[in-house]
């Protein structure tokens, strides 16, 4: 704290012979008696603008192609439940020639598709968050500011994450009926993978493997549209999470000037 409050004499010092005393002063969120200038009403309008500021950059970004398709962390699979059933499949004797390229092709057509939808889905999202973020209601606002590299981003996601699903789920309905990868949609494509599936769990192949004791899945009957919304919505917060650190780190980069006085009073440790 004390080298950081050097620092800071130091840039009064030198930014001294081209600004006013009180613009700096402003500009580090100090007023000139040396405490802390902004307010807790000022700290949330700094976390919604930050937050707003976040959302946009991660919508552009995740509206790319092969921004969840091509990214190891944002990649949505299948379902966990629909994966493991199609693995369980595979181990039981007489079945694996049934699935045929259940594993392989319609499996990847699925993955692939929805994962486009998710990035074609990000341009709708900025007035959805917006909206969350301007609704929001927040107690403590210098806490958060002055918390971890992400903890608007956290405290949004806390407070507003089932209205966000509520809002974005009819966009991503939309965007999994177009076709938007080899000609088909991602509820095609869904379609495809589970008829195939629920015909090779209700064939008379399955139903012996039963009656000798095998464990045979249920049919598929997951949400498509639900669990890719959780999915793409999850990645948004990670890249917004990651926009915040990035305000953090360099607030004065920034047009918005709440969030250069109140992150850059904090980043140089007078926020508290």
């Amino acid at each position: 704290m004390k080298v950081r409050k050097f620092l800071v004499v130091l840039i009064l010092l030198f930014s001294s012979l081209f600004f006013s005393c009180d613009s700096i002063l402003d500009m580090l969120g100090l007023s000139s008696n040396g405490s802390t200038l902004f307010t807790n009403t000022e700290a949330v309008e700094a976390m919604k603008s930050a937050l707003n500021i976040g959302a946009e950059s991660s919508s552009e970004q995740l509206s790319q192609k092969d921004a969840y398709y091509g990214n190891p962390l944002l990649k949505i699979p299948l379902p966990d439940e629909v994966q493991n059933a199609i693995d369980t499949l595979k181990e039981i004797p007489g079945l694996g020639n049934l699935l045929g390229d259940l594993s392989g092709k319609l499996v990847e057509d699925v993955v692939r598709s929805v994962n486009r939808s998710a990035e074609h889905a990000a341009k709708e999202v900025v007035p959805i968050f917006s909206k969350a973020i301007t609704d929001m209601t927040v107690q403590d606002g210098i806490k958060i500011v002055t918390g971890e590299d992400d903890a608007a981003t956290e405290y949004l996601k806390e407070n507003t994450y089932s209205e966000l699903m509520e809002l974005y789920q009819p966009k991503m309905n939309a965007v999994l009926s177009q076709n938007l990868v080899g000609g088909i949609s991602a509820n095609t494509a869904w379609e495809n993978l589970t008829d195939k599936f629920n015909d090779v769990v209700d064939s008379d192949t399955a139903k012996f493997a039963k009656s000798l004791g095998y464990d045979i899945p249920e049919r598929i009957d997951t949400n498509l549209s639900e669990y890719v919304t959780g999915k793409a919505l999850d990645g948004l917060f990670v890249k917004v999470a990651e926009e915040e650190g990035k305000i953090r780190e360099n607030p004065f980069e920034y047009a918005s000037n709440i969030v250069q006085k109140v992150f850059g009073a904090v980043k140089n440790g007078l926020g508290s």
